[in-house]
């Protein structure tokens, strides 16, 4: 079986799914859940649902170990988790509306993120999150890429988020990832960054209600459903993605899998499968 290693963040998300349109300075109804989230995280526990084997590096607040631990091998993923003495675990309000998303980010011991140690024995494909390039930042990341590849490891890479990107640095953030083989924007980020995508041997970008692409390949449709929550849902559409290219399909036909699988995600609360 081929196996992912995984980058990124390890977030508890509070989802609060509004039931109307906002109104200020007064109660709003809204359905609010919390669940395990983080992007990198999220990717981890799709992917694992669908038989990949995967490990994660992530970092937490020392008081939460040992129960993600526990959570993340109950979801079939191999945590390898740094600890963090001081910050607590990172925290997401996501404000659902409709199809709108709204992040309130506090990425805490993510942030701390030091990867001292890289084993990459018997891994087929790397997975980094863009968040996790924040806190390695420009020259750990390029010498993570170079080290995946000079043996022979594939890289993927999720750019994680426009604002954060623009405060690392545009031309800083497309340096770093330099060498990866894929790239998994959405619409936003692939509008910002494009300029410099030309050199990524394959560009996937998801477009939400307008569908994905792989750039220079073909697009499809997006798949007409009741959307309760897109939380995720760029993550289930790479986890399927990099499942269905592990297995030996090609990237139209992976883009397909990929577009329908994410379209299931968003009929669920969440960021994970439950």
């Amino acid at each position: 079986m081929k196996k992912v290693l995984v980058i990124g963040d390890v977030i508890e998300d509070i989802i609060v799914i509004s039931n109307g349109k906002r109104q200020l300075n007064t109660d709003n109804p809204s359905s609010i859940k919390a669940t395990p989230g983080g992007s990198g995280a999220n990717f981890a526990v799709w992917l694992a649902s669908l038989g990949v084997e995967t490990e994660l590096i992530a970092r937490v607040s020392i008081k939460d170990k040992e129960r993600l631990e526990s959570y993340f091998k109950q979801v079939k993923v191999t945590p390898r988790l740094e600890t963090d003495q001081r910050e607590e675990t990172g925290k997401i309000v996501v404000l659902v509306e409709e199809n709108n998303r709204t992040f309130y980010t506090d990425r805490a011991a993510n942030q701390n993120l030091e990867l001292k140690e890289l084993n990459l024995a018997g891994i087929h494909l790397l997975y980094i999150s863009g968040y996790s390039v924040l806190s390695l930042g420009e020259t750990k990341t390029k010498e993570l890429i170079q080290a995946a590849k000079n043996q022979g490891v594939q890289v993927a890479v999720d750019p994680g988020s426009t604002s954060f990107i623009e405060s690392f640095g545009k031309d800083k953030f497309l340096s770093a990832i330099h060498g990866a083989d894929l790239i998994f924007p959405n619409q936003e980020e692939y509008l910002l960054l494009q300029e410099g995508l030309s050199s990524f041997p394959e560009v996937v970008i998801t477009k939400g209600e307008l569908g994905a692409e792989v750039e220079r390949v073909g697009k499809v449709e997006a798949v007409e459903v009741e959307v309760v929550d897109p939380t995720g849902a760029g993550d289930a559409f790479a986890a399927k993605y990099i499942a269905e290219k592990l297995s030996g399909s090609g990237p139209l036909e992976a883009l397909e899998f990929a577009n329908d699988f994410a379209a299931l995600a968003v009929t669920r609360p969440g960021g994970q499968p439950s």
